[in-house]
């Protein structure tokens, strides 16, 4: 029997990271967290740029440009096709996981449509149940004002291509939500779904 696959995908600092550990405390079972951030970090030195020229590896792989935008620096995150192979093998092992049987929760970050078609694709058989985690502007400032090395209002820059790449399941709000109610709001919806997508099997 394959596990369950929750997928939670949000703008930098929409709390992703802390609602996943919070439906791992709250689960009755246990569930194993794949990020993106650490696929991100086992990336070699030199395909993680910061403002890579074209025709680098910092540009083939995860490229974070900074730009000004009215008025503030903020940054962007480019995948070339290093980025994106990697991203496809992330796919892979959260597949992997599931099928010995292992419930994955998984901390994503998909701004690019080709990385969401695949993960759609590879994960299909898996049924998984995607999650929107949003959170308000100004929260989401605030947030970034408190974390070192982040520019503030980056993420209100990620916000409307990460709403519309993939078709969601299920939409949260960390705004004024605690991760604990939000977690358990993700599972009551896992329970809910998860008989009719066995009779569909």
């Amino acid at each position: 029997m394959t596990g369950n696959v929750i997928v939670l995908n949000g703008t930098s600092s929409a709390g992703k990271t802390t609602l996943a550990k919070s439906i791992q405390a709250l689960a009755p079972e246990p569930y194993h967290l794949i990020a993106f951030d650490q696929f991100r970090d086992g990336l070699a030195d030199r395909y993680r740029g910061i403002n890579s020229p074209v025709d680098t590896p910092g540009a083939a792989g995860l490229n974070v440009v900074a730009a000004p935008h009215e008025g503030a620096m903020r940054a962007y995150i480019k995948l070339g096709s290093q980025g994106i192979a990697m991203v496809r093998g992330m796919h892979q092992a959260i597949v992997s996981f599931a099928q010995t049987g292992q419930h994955v929760v998984v901390d994503h970050f998909i701004n690019h449509r080709d990385t969401a078609h695949d993960l759609c694709e590879t994960l299909a058989d898996l049924h998984p149940t995607l999650v929107r985690v949003t959170c308000d502007p100004s929260e989401l400032l605030r947030r970034e004002r408190l974390r070192p090395g982040r520019f503030p209002g980056t993420a209100e820059t990620q916000r409307d291509i990460m709403s519309s790449c993939l078709d969601y399941d299920l939409t949260v709000d960390s705004t004024s939500h605690s991760a604990h109610e939000l977690a358990h709001q993700v599972l009551s919806f896992l329970m809910q779904r998860k008989p009719t997508i066995e009779s569909n099997e």
